[in-house]
């Protein structure tokens, strides 16, 4: 008979849950207001994640700091980044973001982070999407990394405690709906541990890895939003997911903006050149090449891009399912200016870009959605619980312009520790926190204990992710997006009637199944909601932008036992600029 019980119980002021960049500047920031904090990562401290594992060559921080240009100011960036996703995103959640940068980014360099310097000894910043101004700054080619460094030995000089190998799965509340603690296991001694206290920090990434291939690694597969979501929380603008191209083989290589202008050969496994077959004869291929950058965009001609890969993935597969990318004769020149840092990384995976073919094939990158907070201090609608980085929605919508996502965890990673930390000074547990997490254990219990069927949890694991990957990447339509709702409906009937054979071994990624399977159909019925094409979001069936209809928000919550979809509008701008008075 399962009897899983609490193992061991930590008390602390705040738990962060995650270990990239947002988690970590939220324990430095909470740690410094004075609160206790520990610190709970799935996998190895700086060994998983998006931000210590991220690359491109465009890879860096946006702050409108002014070095590259003086008439940068953060009223620009707020209005840049409102531009990309108006009405679809909090406008008070953008300006937090664009005015705290600039300070964000000197805390950073007061800790020690050597950004890339001009010779004056200001900060060199370039373009980046939907930017008016050059405003990313960069450290030596992997930014996030060094943030991440950075940030980490300041955490372990204030002996803030991590544990790492540490998953936490459900989020306990006391009788008023206020966050009092959260269970989680260690997914390599099995122990199980309850965590007493008053504040959680969901900092945990997004859920690429519901997908067959992503950046990342793999334990991103939407714990947190799942978890929110059990509790109520909206999770929002879920369809809108960034996917594009990457060397898939021997590891997952993303391929950006600057890969594309050397003007690589993409070939089916028939040896067919791809874009010829698919790209309109009005239509330049180089200009294809010209205006192809990352993710996935129906708002150019790049558009051909990415949807002549997927469909003649589908049709003649390379062996791992994708096509064949091939560098043009003569392309050494071009390749030094554009990607030398693809390039050393591929050359390292033992890949010579110049003699050897590639397999190139889509991949999930990052969530626009997220679990809805309320303010920019990451308050939800359960008192205690703060939710930030990539594991928040609210601040990305249809687009994301670069630079923003590490600037996101840094600001908010910050107000959701000193949030926290304050919250936790004026909360005491008062209530019985080990009944409360044993009444949440007992239907785990019975669930493990009748789970005696034949079926295989890793095999449907996979199956979810093919099916993820063949219906709702980035060609989508009312057939394809039926089948995997289809799909998941029927893995959820099969794992909570017991058709997976469990034990107490299996018990964390059985927890993970689950919240992959919210996480997915998240996904699938925001985007059968979404009877429009816009920016990353394509639908074969609705091609056009519908703006009469669809500037709006879809957000799914749980009612019931079921998951229901509804709509948010967004105010055009910040409060305080809509009360401006102009003489």
């Amino acid at each position: 008979m399962s009897n899983y019980k609490i193992d061991r119980i930590i008390e602390t002021d705040v738990l962060v849950v995650g270990g990239g960049g947002a988690a970590a500047r939220a324990a430095l920031s909470a740690v410094e207001a004075g609160a206790e904090i520990r610190v709970a990562v799935k996998s190895k401290w700086l060994g998983g994640g998006s931000t210590a594992t991220a690359f491109s060559e465009l890879l860096a921080i946006a702050a409108a700091i002014g070095h590259a240009d003086e008439r940068d100011q953060p009223e620009i960036h707020y209005e840049d980044t409102l531009d990309a996703g108006r009405g679809f995103i909090d406008p008070e959640l953008v300006w937090a973001l664009a005015s705290e940068v600039p300070d964000r980014i000197q805390d950073l360099i007061n800790i020690g982070l050597n950004f890339d310097k001009q010779e004056n000894g200001k900060l060199v910043q370039g373009m980046s999407d939907f930017a008016t101004y050059p405003r990313t700054c960069r450290v030596n080619g992997v930014t996030a990394r060094h943030i991440l460094v950075a940030l980490s030995k300041q955490i372990k000089n204030n002996g803030v405690p991590i544990d790492e190998h540490t998953a936490v799965f459900k989020l306990v509340t006391d009788e008023n709906n206020n966050i009092s603690g959260a269970l989680a296991i260690n997914v390599e001694t099995k122990e199980l541990i309850l965590y007493k206290t008053p504040s959680v920090i969901l900092a945990c990434g997004g859920a690429q890895h519901v997908y067959k291939y992503a950046v990342g690694t793999a334990e991103m597969i939407g714990n947190g939003y799942a978890m929110a979501y059990e509790l109520g929380i909206p999770l929002i603008n879920m369809e809108f997911i960034q996917i594009g191209p990457a060397a898939i083989k021997p590891s997952i290589t993303l391929l950006s903006g600057p890969v594309w202008r050397t003007k690589p050969i993409l070939k089916n496994n028939k040896g067919e050149e791809i874009f010829s077959k698919y790209v309109p004869s009005h239509i330049d291929i180089d200009n294809v090449y010209k205006e192809k950058v990352f993710p996935f965009t129906i708002s150019s001609d790049a558009f051909y891009f990415d949807t002549s890969i997927q469909k003649e993935m589908e049709a003649y597969p390379t062996p791992n399912g994708g096509v064949w990318g091939t560098m043009p004769p003569g392309s050494e020149e071009i390749v030094e200016q554009n990607m030398p840092k693809t390039n050393g990384v591929l050359k390292a995976k033992g890949i010579d870009i110049f003699k050897d073919q590639f397999e190139v094939a889509l991949i999930a990158q990052c969530m626009n959605g997220g679990a809805l907070i309320e303010t920019p201090d990451g308050l939800t609608k359960v008192p205690g619980l703060f939710i930030a980085g990539e594991t928040a929605g609210g601040l990305r919508g249809p687009d994301r312009p670069g630079g923003n996502s590490l600037a996101e965890g840094q600001v908010f990673g910050h107000r959701t520790g000193n949030a926290a930390a304050a919250h936790s000074k004026q909360h005491t547990i008062t209530s019985n926190v080990e009944q409360a997490a044993a009444k949440l254990l007992a239907p785990l219990n019975e669930w493990i204990e009748k789970s005696i069927g034949n079926k295989d949890l890793n095999e449907a694991i996979q199956s979810l992710k093919d099916n993820m990957y063949k219906n709702c990447l980035i060609i989508r339509n009312e057939d394809r997006l039926n089948a995997a709702l289809s799909h998941i409906n029927e893995l959820e009937k099969a794992l909570n009637a017991g058709e997976f054979k469990l034990d107490e071994s299996s018990f964390s990624a059985a927890i993970d199944f689950k919240h992959m399977l919210i996480t997915a159909k998240s996904i699938v019925i925001s985007a059968q909601a979404r009877t429009e094409s816009r920016s990353c979001h394509f639908r074969e069936d609705y091609p056009e932008k519908d703006d009469t209809n669809w500037i709006k928000s879809i957000y799914v919550v749980e009612e019931e036992n079921e998951m229901i979809v509804k709509t948010k509008n967004w105010p055009d701008q910040r409060k305080d600029k809509r009360n401006e008075v102009h003489l």
